[in-house]
């Protein structure tokens, strides 16, 4: 008999970002591994363009796509602004999330819940309670370990609830996932009483996100022509820090051919937006998301991938999931991360670490793959090998889909 899985997650196709692209990696692969898949996801709200963006007041709408049922449900749609707006953006998920597995999903094997954010959790506990399926908690981030550090919870009433909710989902979930080994060895060591941990990596697809020509369309239009570009797509908020971005456009202003280009949206794009008004930026361009069937396009035109975050040692955990795509492209990689990632940056050569919030120090790399374009092109060859034999989205999911089917 065909195994059956439900995955929950708060970001799905339309929408952009690692988080989507995990979910629809983890839905189309299982697919093909022979499961049948539901899923359910918010009205599409996160990452894309505000007339693009789906809020219906309706608890869910259901399709089926690509032999993928998934069932669209209410949530606020805010997940920026003020600490109440977003809670009420990820507990609506929660709630309409749970009614409608409960309601409307007859029998599961499995459910995947897709974290962050943790409140994920609560659909898990109640699917398990209720269905008798098991529970497999996903951890992306440590939360709310990562939003402590990075200054979001400060509450110590908030902070207290929501590290007993964390140890209840490890208590009732039948395996964890983790996507790093230091996650992994890290939660073995603090919460002992965790039935089965599992190291999933993040992944890409390998066979799409592949090595293409500058766009001449793009290229032309965006006025780009003779110009070295340092990219950047993805999230604009306060883990990414971007003013690093502006800093090194700041140095670098009189190298008229250096620009860089930034694409995405986030809680702090109107910040970002002032920061290169009130300067002058003009070897800055930024725009707004664009869907995933356009992406490639625009990433196609970077000389650079850059991968930034603040300097935090909660970020030594974390791998972004933009180092597999920009390796899969054979885009040279500037990584302001340091731990695990640039671990992987260094043992594939597939470009060169930055310390994390150091403008000069992402000056001086940036400068020299402008002046070393041959070892910048086989930094890109590097890590599209690497991504290859190591993070390909097919692998890593028929390793997972295994286990699954031998499971009883």
């Amino acid at each position: 008999m065909r195994k059956r899985i439900l995955i929950i997650t708060q970001y799905f196709p339309p929408e952009i970002g690692g988080g989507s692209q995990r979910s629809i990696g983890f839905a189309e692969e299982l697919r093909d591994e022979g499961f049948d898949v539901t899923v359910i996801s918010p009205f599409p709200s996160y990452l894309i363009r505000k007339e693009d963006r789906i809020n219906k007041f309706k608890l869910y709408e259901k399709s089926v796509t690509n032999g993928i049922t998934l069932y669209n449900t209410f949530v606020y749609a805010s997940d920026r602004g003020s600490f109440v707006t977003r809670m009420l953006y990820y507990l609506s998920f929660s709630f309409s999330s749970t009614l409608v597995a409960l309601l409307k999903v007859k029998r599961t094997d499995y459910h995947l819940t897709i974290s962050p954010p943790l409140f994920n959790g609560i659909s898990g506990i109640f699917i398990k309670m209720f269905k008798g399926s098991k529970f497999i908690f996903d951890i992306g981030d440590l939360w709310p370990e990562s939003a402590i550090q990075l200054g979001f919870l400060k509450n110590k009433t908030a902070i207290y609830l929501a590290e007993k909710f964390e140890r209840l989902i490890y208590k009732k979930a039948d395996y964890i996932n983790v996507v790093t080994e230091i996650t992994k060895q890290k939660l073995s060591t603090k919460f002992t009483f965790i039935k089965k941990i599992i190291w999933l990596p993040n992944f890409v697809r390998t066979d799409l996100v592949i090595k293409k020509e500058k766009n001449e369309i793009l290229h032309k239009e965006l006025n780009l022509d003779g110009k070295f570009i340092v990219g950047y797509a993805g999230n604009i908020g306060g883990a990414q820090g971007l003013k690093l971005i502006t800093d090194a456009a700041k140095l670098t202003k009189h190298f008229s051919e250096i620009i860089y280009l930034i694409i995405g949206d986030g809680v702090d794009r109107e910040i970002l937006e002032e920061e290169i008004r009130s300067n002058s930026l003009t070897n800055v361009l930024l725009l707004p998301p664009v869907n995933r069937g356009l992406i490639l396009n625009y990433l196609s035109l970077f000389d650079i991938t850059l991968i930034p975050l603040v300097k935090n040692e909660l970020f030594k955990f974390t791998i972004p999931s933009k180092l597999y795509e920009a390796m899969a492209s054979e885009c040279p990689v500037i990584l302001c991360v340091d731990g695990e990632a640039r671990k992987i940056l260094e043992k594939s050569g597939a470009g060169l670490y930055c310390e994390p919030e150091n403008s000069i120090d992402l000056t001086e790399k940036i400068l020299w793959m402008n002046s070393n374009k041959d070892e910048s092109v086989k930094m890109g060859e590097a890590g599209r090998k690497y991504a290859v034999e190591n993070y390909d989205r097919k692998k890593i999911i028929e390793r997972f889909a295994k286990m699954l089917k031998e499971d009883v």
